[in-house]
């Protein structure tokens, strides 16, 4: 099956995706609700991340939502923790956009990839850290063409492993 370009994607489905000061405070207020909601973020980190600006995703749209997900402009003390932990012998600030927020909240084939494709397409330099078990997420970045660079590290959130993955187009 050939590759899919971002504007294949984006004539295939409908998708909102924009800077976070370009949507409304009642969607900012809705994808934070979602990601507090399903343990992806705890409310003053979202709080921090989203005066950065970062570039927010809604499938198909702000009212009829089935997935969202976000380029963060990450913090920069996590960014280095991230290489660091990782002993990842790239650089942290030669990536300015951290992959992440994906949260599906109605299934449907493909839509991982579609969405992981679409973001990662949008900006370039850009890393994403994933569960080690994850192998479905794991496959879709390795597909796009992310690598995992450096090591396994534990997590600061839980009892798992996290690994880094990068995109250097």
């Amino acid at each position: 099956m050939p590759e899919l370009n971002l504007t294949d994607i984006m004539n295939e489905n409908s998708f909102e995706i924009k800077k976070a000061s370009e949507f409304s405070i009642n969607e900012i207020n809705k994808f934070k609700k979602i990601l507090i909601n399903k343990g992806e973020v705890i409310e003053s980190t979202f709080d921090k991340l989203i005066q950065k600006d970062p570039i927010l995703l809604f499938y198909p749209n702000t009212n009829n939502l089935k997935v969202i997900g976000a380029l963060k402009i990450p913090l920069k003390g996590y960014k280095s923790d991230v290489f660091k932990n990782s002993k990842s012998p790239l650089k942290p600030n030669d990536f300015s956009y951290e992959l992440g927020w994906i949260v599906v909240l109605e299934r449907e084939k493909g839509i991982g990839n579609k969405i992981t494709k679409l973001l990662s397409e949008f900006k370039t330099k850009i890393y994403s850290t994933v569960r080690k078990e994850n192998e479905v997420m794991i496959h879709i970045l390795t597909k796009i063409g992310f690598e995992k660079t450096g090591v396994s590290y534990n997590s600061k959130r839980g009892d798992y492993k996290i690994n880094l993955y990068t995109l250097n187009k």
